[in-house]
């Protein structure tokens, strides 16, 4: 009868679950990696699926209202060349644009006015075609703009003598 009894306390009351349970519980931490290795694999899904542009957005904000401030400061200090030459980018997300290019370019380039980056009248840059530079694409000289050119830059470079500046 001791031998029942003592078989019978090796077991919860229901009689199915053993008393002693070590090494059978899940540990705190492994919930944990678990649940991040879901939180992983939706994000995975949800990149390849709809694309990363969703992800991009949230890691590189839309940055226009910084920019006008690096312009306006480089401006008040007469930084020439950080304000002719230096290159920023400037991210707009809604109008999915990423363009690496300087302050003069920023205020003066006719589509780009809309982000209200302003001119600097106390900096005179005399460029050249080849010095004006969009996402490390320096300007060209050619005798007619094609029709499928990307940015017409003629108006804002010096000594192009009767040729167009452009960036494919």
């Amino acid at each position: 009868m001791n031998n029942k009894r003592d078989e019978n306390s090796k077991f919860s009351k229901y009689g199915f679950l053993p008393k002693n349970s070590k090494g059978q519980d899940l540990s705190t931490s492994t919930i944990i990696l678990i649940i991040l290795g879901i939180a992983v694999l939706v994000i995975l899904i949800i990149g390849f699926t709809t694309g990363w542009s969703l992800f991009k957005n949230m890691i590189s904000p839309t940055n226009v209202d910084s920019v006008i401030q690096d312009c306006a400061s480089v401006c008040e200090t007469g930084q020439q060349y950080s304000f002719c030459s230096a290159q920023r980018t400037l991210r707009v997300n809604e109008e999915s644009l990423s363009m690496k290019t300087s302050c003069y370019l920023l205020a003066n380039y006719p589509s780009l006015t809309k982000y209200k980056i302003q001119g600097c009248p106390s900096i005179q840059c005399d460029l050249v075609c080849g010095d004006l530079v969009i996402d490390s694409k320096s300007g060209v000289l050619v005798d007619s703009v094609p029709a499928e050119v990307k940015y017409d830059l003629t108006a804002l470079a010096t000594s192009v003598e009767g040729k167009s500046c452009i960036i494919q």
